[in-house]
């Protein structure tokens, strides 16, 4: 199959709904602000008295993990703000999905915030629904992957050196990466079909899985390959960030402007995996 078919129009579709991730951008942006400012506030509040002769950005270079072992009370008045935080952020996030697949797969190129919160809104239930039906889906997906890493792990244990030991974890991690965006393109395809055929979840489940039974590797292969290009870039970033030290301010503007440049080059790629997903199930279900 020439890949063109499938990519062009997916990377079209996510260069004309640009905006979209925008909007993400600054959601995430502001919830990141909202999830940060009691830190921040603490750590002034308790650590601000500590003289620092040197590089007065240091604290941008220090461990927080440590600083917050170290002094496990800190967070204390946090930890019930960060709890509530995290279960309202985990729905919001479901209702951003909605949104951002609703409008990706839209056929109006024209993306506009009302009509991003309206599918949001739309949709919300069934993405709710449908991962609740993926939960028994991860649980197989969590015991292939202990199937697949037990002859690593009796390998490991009986090994004399450290080599075994970071080959074995290197193949587990890289099975539970394989193992992950091989389920992941499941419930990619559950919320394609939900939304742009409006079925319900358990159709859409029962739809998406006799898709893939007969498009199962090129479209997992597609899906790898987009991966690779992403993952290449990201590494390409995180080295032109080392670049530049924190200790001096203009540096440390850039490193901050790389850092959301980088999240949302990431929305976007999220963007273009949706597209050249849908793009790929429309032509094979045209044929």
């Amino acid at each position: 199959m020439n890949l063109t078919i499938c990519l062009k129009p997916g990377f079209n579709r996510t260069l004309f709904r640009f905006r979209l991730s925008v909007y993400l951008w600054l959601i995430l942006l502001v919830l990141a602000i909202l999830a940060m400012a009691p830190v921040n506030f603490l750590l002034h509040q308790q650590l601000g008295h500590l003289y620092l002769p040197e590089n007065p950005l240091m604290p941008l270079e220090l461990s927080l993990l440590e600083v917050l072992l170290a002094n496990q009370a800190l967070l204390a008045p946090y930890a019930s703000f960060l709890l509530i935080f995290i279960l309202i952020s985990a729905v919001l996030f479901v209702f951003l999905s909605a949104g951002f697949f609703g409008r990706m797969l839209s056929p109006d190129p024209v993306v506009t915030f009302r009509e991003f919160l309206a599918d949001g809104c739309r949709y919300f239930w069934k993405f709710i629904l449908s991962l609740l039906v993926f939960l028994p889906f991860l649980v197989l997906m969590l015991l292939l992957f202990r199937l697949l890493a037990l002859p690593l792990n009796l390998w490991s244990e009986g090994a004399v050196s450290e080599w075994p030991v970071l080959i074995a974890s290197n193949w587990r991690m890289l099975f539970l990466i394989l193992l992950w965006t091989a389920f992941k393109l499941l419930l990619d395809l559950v919320r394609i079909i939900i939304v742009t055929e409006s079925k319900k979840v358990i159709p859409a489940y029962a739809s998406a899985i006799r898709f893939l039974r007969f498009n199962f590797f090129r479209l997992w292969g597609l899906y790898l390959l987009l991966g690779l290009a992403v993952t290449s870039i990201s590494f390409l970033w995180r080295w032109l960030a080392r670049l530049f030290s924190s200790g001096a301010p203009a540096a440390l503007l850039l490193i901050i402007i790389l850092g959301q440049a980088y999240v949302l080059f990431r929305l976007l790629a999220r963007q273009a995996f949706i597209g050249v997903e849908y793009s790929y199930y429309t032509y094979r279900k045209g044929q």
